[in-house]
């Protein structure tokens, strides 16, 4: 790990814990992020201090979230890990999750939950559940129009720039 690593690693420790992330999960994320290779787990347990399974625990999560992939090499048992560098394709790819795993899901489920729900009797608590659904099914529509226009910003952005074009604007 060299001084490059290591001040990476410390920015991205306070950008973290900044957006609630603990400081294992931050400085794993950074150490592979930075790495141009994969690097294998056992690594990463060494240059940590903790075990591999807390190493593992901990990028299960970064693997959810679509910017670490682990794999094993043909007749090995160890385990590497990489992280993708092609950041707007992974916000694509989350954005995509959101709007398939919830929204487009709401979009089918609450109108005719409201609907059923409408014709029934309902106590002034359930009148005010109903107006509830009825706001989050508005806002996630809202989002879903803003994350729409998010993803075709994105592949503006992607097809009119390289990562060759680093360093230009610094």
């Amino acid at each position: 790990m060299d001084s490059i690593d290591q001040d990476f690693i410390k920015f991205y420790q306070e950008v973290g814990k900044a957006n609630g992330m603990d400081e294992l999960t931050a400085t794993l994320f950074a150490r592979l992020f930075i790495e141009p290779d994969e690097i294998a787990m056992s690594e990463l347990a060494d240059e940590t201090g903790y075990s591999l399974a807390s190493i593992s625990n901990k990028i299960r999560f970064l693997e959810i979230s679509g910017y670490v992939v682990r794999s094993k090499k043909p007749g090995t048992k160890k385990v590497y890990l990489y992280a993708r560098k092609e950041i707007l394709d992974v916000v694509i790819e989350q954005i995509s999750n959101v709007r398939t795993n919830e929204i487009k899901k709401a979009k089918f489920e609450i109108p005719s939950m409201i609907e059923y729900y409408n014709s029934e009797n309902l106590n002034e608590s359930q009148k005010q559940k109903i107006t509830i659904l009825r706001g989050y099914y508005n806002d996630l529509l809202k989002i879903d129009d803003i994350l729409e226009d998010m993803v075709k910003k994105i592949e503006e952005i992607k097809s009119s720039s390289h990562l060759s074009d680093v360093g230009e604007g610094i």
